[in-house]
């Protein structure tokens, strides 16, 4: 059987994310990216080979025949999805299924802005190729991200910088640790040493802290208590640093404001660093459709751009507003949609349910992961496409 989830794998210290299989918040159901550009989504009848892909319509257009990495792996973009065939290896198909391009599905990642990155182990470089396949940025970096507004982090001996898509590196590699644009702002840490708590769902609270090195490319075994958090700074794409090292906690700007932390509580900033909402929050998330999830309490609830509470914190966990609706659990541990007044959008609750993008939404009913029925529903909450994964009942051949 295959691992219903493989560990993520960190660009070293870095705060970017190597695209390879990981970990997921929702894993009880495959959430379809909200960064896809492909209107087509997964469905697994056998984990061995039995991934396939239907449309908004749920017809299948693409037959089942790939590898299942669990929760994880096999979105569209830029058109194209990575994927494992059993017999001829792993390849980047287009929207057809149609073979593009050879790829190494551990060591190259998912397509944004017409390139992806690769990894050469017998250097152990970094590089990144088009969609031909065509190694158009040479193998020079010891780690590397996905472009994001025109830029991608990399990382030189033990310092990041930022490349363009020409591979020129115009921002300097002089961060202990930089992640990728959004809303046009990073994050960065400028001096280590220090140690660094993520937020992906395969860093915190499961991971303990990263221990950033000081720049000579030397670093303890494992995080020093003694040595302090690290302080994030915001930067341009120019490279400007806006304000430096006001925080020991942060995530990315979204919709004109980022959440920050002191080690206690959570607000939000703007571009120039200024508090915009208070620091009184357990967490706090990103803004989407202009509502942010918050932690007040234990329970999560939803603010807008002023810091009202719009909808009372009193869910387990939900994920982001995408749609006009939102994912919530209860303390049963039974998911469920809401709209943008809390109010239940869709009839039923569900034992695993994903996002809405582009109109479909994953749910399942079942606790056992064999014995569940997986359903895409549109927004009315119709069923347009219902399986069960059959890998326990099948020869995985």
């Amino acid at each position: 059987m295959v691992p219903k989830y493989l560990a993520s794998v960190t660009l070293g210290l870095a705060l970017a994310v190597l695209h390879v299989p990981g970990c997921s918040w929702d894993y009880p159901v495959w959430p379809k990216s909200s960064k896809s550009d492909t209107p087509l989504f997964r469905f697994v009848i056998n984990e061995r080979y039995g991934a396939g892909y239907i449309d908004r319509q749920g017809r299948v257009v693409i037959q089942p025949q790939f590898l299942a990495f669990g929760n994880h792996g096999g979105d569209f973009f830029d058109g194209l999805a990575n994927v494992t065939t059993e017999h001829g290896g792993s390849f980047y198909i287009d929207a057809s299924g149609k073979r593009v391009t050879r790829s190494n599905y551990l060591a190259t990642g998912d397509f944004s802005e017409g390139l992806t990155t690769r990894c050469f182990p017998g250097e152990k470089k970094w590089g990144y190729i088009d969609r031909t396949g065509k190694l158009v940025i040479p193998a020079v970096f010891d780690s590397a991200s996905s472009f994001s507004e025109g830029l991608a982090a990399v990382m030189l001996g033990s310092r990041f910088g930022y490349i363009d898509h020409t591979g020129k590196l115009v921002i300097p590699a002089k961060f202990a640790s930089a992640g990728e644009f959004a809303d046009g702002h990073a994050l960065v840490v400028e001096n280590g040493s220090c140690q660094l708590i993520g937020y992906g769902p395969c860093e915190y609270p499961l991971n303990p802290p990263y221990m950033i090195p000081d720049g000579s490319g030397i670093s303890p075994k494992l995080p020093d208590k003694s040595v302090q958090r690290c302080h994030y700074s915001v930067i341009e794409h120019s490279g400007r640093v806006v304000f430096s090292g006001s925080y020991i906690d942060a995530k990315h700007y979204s919709e004109g404001l980022a959440p920050i932390g002191d080690g206690k509580s959570w607000g939000f900033i703007d571009y120039t660093g200024k508090v915009r909402i208070p620091l009184q929050f357990q967490d706090a998330e990103p803004y989407s459709g202009g509502l942010a999830r918050v932690r007040l309490g234990g329970r999560v609830g939803f603010i807008d751009k002023n810091g009202v509470i719009v909808i009372a914190p009193q869910f387990l966990h939900a994920q982001d507003f995408s749609e006009a609706f939102a994912v919530v659990m209860d303390d049963q541990y039974k998911y469920s949609f809401v709209d943008t007044k809390g109010n239940r959008a869709l009839p039923g609750d569900f034992d695993g349910a994903s996002s809405f993008v582009m109109g479909l939404a994953h749910i399942r009913v079942g606790h056992d992961y064999y014995s569940s029925k997986w359903s895409y529903i549109d927004r009315t909450g119709k069923a347009i496409f219902t399986y069960s994964d059959q890998s326990n009942r099948q020869s995985n051949r």
